[in-house]
């Protein structure tokens, strides 16, 4: 079966949940036994060989010891820290009810989004597609076994055998690459895809679905702004720039579209100003002036959202909202892992892993 117990989110079907202490509790103490800054502070000061001892003595010690006889060196961690993050999600559906699975199946969805688009990535390059399965997660609803069939297919064989986007969703995305030869237009299908699901489920939830919508509402919105600034940097063109957005009901539809018509990239941080982010989105500006990167600005605005979802933890100890803060946490510290890695095998300076560390 490509898919792990999926659960179809109806439109206007309302999801009643009940209390769930248990579930809540464990995934509390999970959260617990995530990394802390002091940790990432230990860590900067190791090479690869004391990084592994390290996570061996923590909640990576089974995978890494598993893997160990087959792998070694920064390889071993990049497929630990995969099967890691697959293993903690598959433990909340196991201590999860059907309605709180649904939840965490739809979240995890974005795992899945991501593998597909290395997939696409990968097949449209021509890259060996051992080394696609090697970058492949599969921490989502999607078994690895699927994903590595799918990573085996042609572009088009690849695209039409989705099974959580039917290819009518991408027809015309589809087409769009084929005139562009870029994989732009599918991309941003799929990330539409993914949060219209979630904003979906987030309505059909009453009550604690709220807070979880809020979350939503500003992951989408600094993904939107982070893809206009970066198309603006690109000088494309407005009506083009709308195209990458995700404009979605109820949304600030109307506002991101008036920032598409502003050329002037420090003129659209102050029509920012005044949103909860609106001085990250200043100083990240500011930074752009100066060096042309919006990596800070990225990174700043990931730490707000961390921020978010930490509060929604501690306000909502005993709702979902815990476990949406926990699956975004856990994902992070992956991420973190990942870019702390990738550093030291460059070879890159201390102070500069640092700061691309989202704490």
């Amino acid at each position: 079966m490509p898919q792990k117990n999926v659960f179809a989110i109806k439109e206007g079907k309302k999801i009643k949940l009940g209390f769930y202490p248990y579930t809540y509790a464990r995934t509390s103490a999970m959260k617990a036994l995530l990394l802390k800054k002091e940790d990432y502070h230990k860590l900067m000061k190791m090479g690869v060989n004391e990084i592994t001892k390290f996570l061996q003595d923590s909640v990576y010690k089974k995978e890494i010891n598993e893997l160990a006889t087959a792998h070694s060196g920064i390889d071993l961690l990049e497929i630990a820290l995969n099967r890691n993050l697959a293993a903690s999600f598959d433990k909340l559906r196991r201590i999860s009810q059907d309605e709180l699975r649904l939840f965490i199946d739809e979240f995890t969805k974005r795992k899945d989004i991501e593998d597909i688009k290395t997939i696409l990535r990968g097949r449209f390059t021509g890259i060996n597609q051992e080394i696609i399965k090697k970058c492949l997660i599969g921490a989502g609803t999607l078994s690895l076994d699927y994903l590595h069939k799918l990573a085996g297919m042609e572009f088009k064989e690849a695209i039409s055998n989705l099974t959580i986007i039917q290819f009518s969703h991408l027809e015309k995305a589809y087409k769009d690459f084929l005139e562009n030869k870029s994989l732009a237009s599918l991309e941003t299908e799929l990330d539409n895809f993914y949060y219209e699901n979630m904003l979906e489920l987030a309505n059909n939830i009453p009550e604690e679905g709220k807070l979880f919508k809020e979350f939503l509402t500003r992951e989408i919105d600094i993904f939107n702004i982070m893809t206009l600034l970066r198309l603006k940097r690109e000088k494309m063109d407005s009506k083009e720039i709308e195209k990458y957005l995700f404009l979605f009901r109820g949304g600030k539809k109307d506002k991101i579209k008036s920032l598409c018509k502003i050329d002037n990239i420090t003129e659209i941080g102050k029509r920012l100003e005044k949103e909860k982010y609106g001085s990250i989105v200043k100083k990240g500006l500011e930074e752009f002036e100066k060096t042309g990167s919006l990596i800070d600005l990225e990174i700043n605005l990931n730490k707000y959202l961390l921020r978010t979802s930490v509060l929604l933890t501690h306000e909502h100890p005993l709702s979902i909202n815990v476990i949406l803060g926990y699956m975004f946490a856990k994902e992070i510290e992956v991420r973190n892992l990942r870019v702390l890695l990738k550093g030291k095998q460059l070879g890159l300076e201390e102070s500069f892993i640092e700061n691309q560390l989202i704490v």
